[in-house]
């Protein structure tokens, strides 16, 4: 991205959160295109779908747009905003988003530390006793790295709360990508304002590696990748 693009996304005031993703090249989905690559994701599989959302969270005011958009998406689907204290996170993409959603709704803002693929509570904030807590994430594929968030923070905040709609716990998202729409949990209920099914594939079963395509690292190649779409 050139300096004149980066100017041009600093001056957007709204946008879909679906255009957001595609004025910052942040979505690529296999084409099936001559010589179009597929990705390899840090598990080791094989995808055809590959959202960057840093490229879009390193802007400030779209990460303004995209707070506003999801605290009016949980209105709509009735969460009582005023019973929320805290903001809870994940490091590290989705801190940028978890602080702006908090600062609009006057919250507390914590997050987690990453350790060892692990979420871990550092003890770096203090979460006053008694609080109600909406966990925030900018992506969401199967909701690990979201429950061990929860499990992080209630071992060593046994007194706090966490947001429920119907029994079952609260976490927005800007993207909630299973490999199967539509998709429901257990234990979770995802308010989400984009949702795209994405496949993935262990190595040696991927159907698109069958087809001839080359697997690839997404984010060092992102070049490659998004000249196809």
């Amino acid at each position: 991205m050139d300096l004149v693009k980066a100017r041009k996304i600093l001056k957007i005031k709204d946008e879909l959160p679906e255009k957001l993703l595609e004025i910052c090249e942040a979505i690529w989905i296999y084409q099936g295109k001559p010589g179009e690559p597929h990705a390899l994701l840090t598990s080791g599989k094989h995808s055809d779908g590959y959202i960057n959302l840093n490229a879009v969270l390193q802007f400030p005011n779209l990460c303004e747009i995209l707070a506003r958009k999801s605290i009016e998406k949980l209105k709509k689907e009735g969460i009582d905003l005023e019973k929320i204290d805290v903001i809870a996170s994940s490091s590290y993409a989705a801190i940028a988003l978890g602080q702006e959603v908090a600062r609009q709704l006057r919250a507390i803002f914590v997050f987690t530390e990453k350790e060892q693929k692990e979420q871990r509570w550092s003890g770096r904030f203090e979460i006053p006793s008694g609080s109600t807590i909406l966990q925030v994430e900018e992506l969401i594929t199967t909701l690990g790295t979201t429950r061990k968030v929860k499990k992080a923070i209630l071992a060593q905040n046994p007194n706090v709360n966490f947001l429920e709609k119907e029994g079952k716990t609260i976490v927005a998202t800007i993207v909630h990508r299973p490999e199967k729409l539509p998709k429901t949990y257990s234990d979770y209920h995802v308010i989400a304002l984009i949702e795209k099914e994405i496949h993935v594939w262990e190595s040696n079963e991927c159907p698109l590696c069958k087809k001839g395509s080359q697997v690839l690292k997404a984010k060092p190649n992102w070049e490659r990748f998004i000249k196809h779409q």
